[in-house]
């Protein structure tokens, strides 16, 4: 017989088995080496959730104050209500007990309790404390709660976009609670107990808890009492003038601080419109700094401040106005269609004539009317502390025409946003300075270890301290001469300008609907405060910025003058006599033009035509009206 096996195969074939062994061996403690040592973190989190049952604690999210420490935007303790399968012991009775005390559905809550898949099911976020005590106390086994915050604002529809609002989740969605969602966050702690695999509680085993810690506190720039009049002027406007949307908003010129903004129409913050979407997200806009506008006259002040910087005119400068201006062969037209005749540069601001700021546009000339764009920052973004901004549209400068910067001159063919605007003026009224608006003076922690506070911010110089008084003399003798009468406080110095302005589409100018402003100065000489209104498409029978804006920037001056007590000036004790409502308004519906024109004029008062015919068809104020000296009367024919 052949001999099959010899010690040399033998040999080879226990070296064989042997490599096998310590291949599997390595491999082994490979797999043990990389579960235990490299994986380990990993797996011992895995296995601590499936013998812990753990419930988030979430975070308070930080208060909103106002400068003055008014809280705006608050937080409070309520639960949100959980269910674990395996702790049920009536399923009818939970899905029973939980319905009638939520306001669920019956079929629904059931469902979720009998759901053996899962070990624990939500069944409603956000319950209040009293309710969640009644089915603590019911006795019922199985349901199970976590602590959670709510939001809340405690004057509802005040300060509606900026402040904006939050998820259910408690993330900042829109406004401040957006821009600032990071700050207010808190970081979230959570409660665990022991359980078995099927998620059945252990008792008498380790539990732990990690509580929450609340999120920072932000101090607005915001002054309650002025944001209060503000709401209160713009409801009132809201009502009596019927517009698409009106805006207000009062600057600190000093520091680009926003004293008070608000938008109509709104909602109240603690009842979001959520089933309507499209509402929803229309009235959450802050109008005043994502949306843009032809500026009309209030436009006027900045194109005088440039003028008179590059010493382009005088105070003294005179004028004629025939009621136009032809430029590139295209006929533009004032307000005034007869025209204010030879004026001074005083005059041309007093009469808001359109003549006279085509001039200065085209002494100006192109180079310049952009250089001053870009000091004022239209076209580019304030840097405001708010999300969505919009930089506003100013004509490419390689496409402008001579035409287009005399337009732009008085405020058309130049859109911008509110808080632009405001910002602007402020700047050429406190002696030159343009500064960053802002909404938040200060963001901090209840223990007082972190603290950040912001301060103006000077961006740049527009126009000379000597140019910026004249500006504040001629806004004075606006509203003491000529068309902003209606904002006259006696015995106080406001300075002041209007604007009226056609509305602009893509396709082009939309016939009867106008966009009306105001933009005023308090005190005159040194202000204080700077306030913009914004009417967009008022609908009540006038347009007029002196009528359907003025009025109610005049109500939050006298509230401001009222909350600050601020006494009038000895200096115009006189003008608490002079200025009364003792002209009565006559009938001149069915009059000439040139009868009505005489009868107002030797009234004292001035006038504003709506149309070209030669016969009155209406007036404003109705007749009977007492009005002040120099008081604007609107007549359509």
């Amino acid at each position: 017989m052949k001999k099959i096996f010899t010690t040399y195969s033998m040999q080879k074939r226990l070296l064989a088995i042997l490599l096998l062994l310590v291949s599997i061996f390595m491999i082994l403690f490979g797999r043990l080496f990389y579960l235990q040592v490299l994986r380990a973190e990993f797996l011992q989190q895995k296995a601590e959730s499936q013998w812990t049952r753990d419930l988030p604690i979430n975070a308070e999210r930080g208060t909103i104050y106002d400068r003055n420490g008014v809280a705006l935007a608050v937080s409070y303790t309520t639960y949100d209500i959980f269910v674990r399968h395996s702790n049920v012991e009536n399923q009818v009775e939970v899905a029973n007990l939980l319905s009638k005390k939520l306001g669920l559905d019956y079929d629904t809550v059931l469902n979720k309790v009998s759901n053996h898949k899962v070990s624990e099911s939500l069944i409603k976020m956000q319950v209040e404390s009293d309710i969640a005590k009644e089915l603590k106390n019911s006795g019922v086994s199985g349901i199970y709660y976590s602590e959670n915050t709510k939001r809340y604002y405690p004057f509802g529809d005040f300060l509606t976009q900026v402040l904006g609002y939050t998820t259910i989740d408690n993330i900042g969605q829109s406004g401040l609670e957006l821009f600032y969602d990071k700050f207010l966050q808190g970081i979230d702690g959570y409660s665990s107990v022991q359980s078995d695999i099927r998620g059945t509680e252990l008792y008498n085993t380790l539990d732990s808890y990690v509580p929450s810690i609340a999120g920072n506190d932000l101090t607005l720039t915001i002054d309650y009492q002025i944001q209060l009049l503000c709401e209160n002027a713009t409801n009132l406007l809201m009502q009596n003038e019927k517009p698409t949307s009106a805006q207000m908003i009062v600057l600190n010129p000093k520091t680009g601080e926003i004293l008070a903004m608000t938008s109509k129409p709104s909602f109240d913050l603690n009842n979001l419109p959520r089933d309507d979407v499209e509402s929803l997200l229309q009235n959450s806009k802050n109008l005043s700094i994502v949306d843009v506008y032809e500026p009309g006259s209030t436009f006027k002040v900045l194109t005088t401040a440039a003028a008179l910087e590059e010493g382009k005119t005088t105070l003294e400068d005179r004028f004629y106005d025939p009621g136009y201006r032809i430029v590139d062969g295209e006929k533009i037209k004032c307000w005034k269609h007869i025209g204010h005749g030879s004026q001074t540069m005083v005059d041309g601001l007093n009469n808001s004539c359109n003549s006279v700021f085509v001039d200065l546009a085209l002494r100006l000339g192109k180079d310049k009317i952009y250089e001053y764009f870009e000091k004022y920052g239209f076209g580019n973004l304030t840097n405001i502390d708010f999300a969505g901004e919009s930089a506003g549209i100013v004509m490419d400068k390689d496409s402008a025409k001579k035409v287009d910067y005399a337009r732009m001159g008085f405020g058309q063919a130049i859109a911008v946003t509110p808080i632009q605007q405001i910002r602007a003026i402020s700047s050429v009224v406190n002696g030159g300075i343009l500064y960053q608006p802002y909404f938040v003076k200060k963001i901090s922690n209840s223990t007082g270890s972190f603290e950040k506070e912001f301060s103006p911010v000077a961006v740049r110089r527009t126009v000379s301290e000597n140019t910026s008084e004249k500006i504040r003399y001629m806004l004075e003798q606006v509203i003491v001469n000529a068309n902003a009468i209606e904002s006259f406080i006696p015995g106080y110095r406001v300075g002041g300008k209007t604007g009226t302005t056609e509305t602009f589409t893509s396709s082009g100018k939309i016939n009867g609907e106008y966009i009306a402003s105001f933009v005023g100065t308090f005190p005159a000489d040194d202000p204080d405060y700077v306030i913009l209104v914004v009417v967009d498409r008022p609908t009540s029978g006038s347009y007029y910025g002196s009528v359907v804006a003025t009025p109610y920037a005049k109500m939050v001056f006298e509230g401001i003058i009222k909350y600050k007590n601020m006494q009038p000036s000895s200096e115009l004790a006189s003008d608490l006599r002079k200025m009364e409502k003792n002209i009565e308004m006559p009938n001149l519906v069915g009059k000439s033009l040139s009868e009505a024109a005489g009868i107002i004029t030797n009234l004292g008062l001035q006038y504003e035509l709506d149309g070209e015919g030669g016969v009155v068809k209406a007036q404003y104020p109705a007749p009977t009206t007492m009005m002040y000296k120099n008081g604007i009367v609107v007549l359509t024919t």
